[in-house]
């Protein structure tokens, strides 16, 4: 009988001393660009810096979206989003010097620690052929709405053109 205790305490002791489990695996969430093919959703845009913005409101909403249209021009309402729902990811590259520059929500997942947005940026290598504007490309994306901290990560790659 003894044996047998000890045995258990020993099963305890060593159960209740491992490291906490790592949080659960990621669950790809649905992403929705707003722009189907794999483009950014615009090249021209008020963007000057890159962003990475997470809007769950319909302030933001229009403002982000305003950012969009020149300054001076008419801005279109935005596409409908329900917020009680949705959330919208809005990722901009920054200004660059010429054509040739992309960036795109590729995914999103999310965990107990929040949800992962990855984006994809890719720039012009030296043989491609590209218009000498400037550029600011911009993508939008909906995500299921989720009251958690977002994390991006980023990936880029550069097209060789050869």
């Amino acid at each position: 009988m003894r044996r047998l205790i000890a045995s258990l305490l020993a099963l305890v002791t060593v159960g209740c001393s491992a490291p906490l489990a790592a949080p659960g695996p990621h669950a790809a969430l649905t992403v929705t660009r707003l722009r189907a093919e794999p483009f950014s959703f615009t090249y021209v845009s008020q963007l000057r810096q890159p962003e990475r913005l997470v809007i769950r409101d319909q302030v933001a909403w229009v403002n982000a979206w305003a950012s969009l249209s020149p300054v001076g021009a008419p801005i279109a309402a935005p596409p409908n989003v329900d917020f009680g729902r949705e959330m919208i990811v809005f990722v901009a590259l920054g200004e660059r010097p010429s054509g040739g520059y992309s960036i795109l929500v590729d995914s999103a997942a999310a965990n107990s620690d929040g949800v992962t947005v990855w984006v994809g940026t890719s720039s012009p290598g030296p043989h491609c052929g590209t218009t000498l504007a400037l550029t600011q490309p911009v993508d939008i994306a909906k995500l299921p709405r989720i009251d958690a901290p977002v994390r991006f990560v980023g990936t880029s790659k550069v097209i060789d053109c050869q």
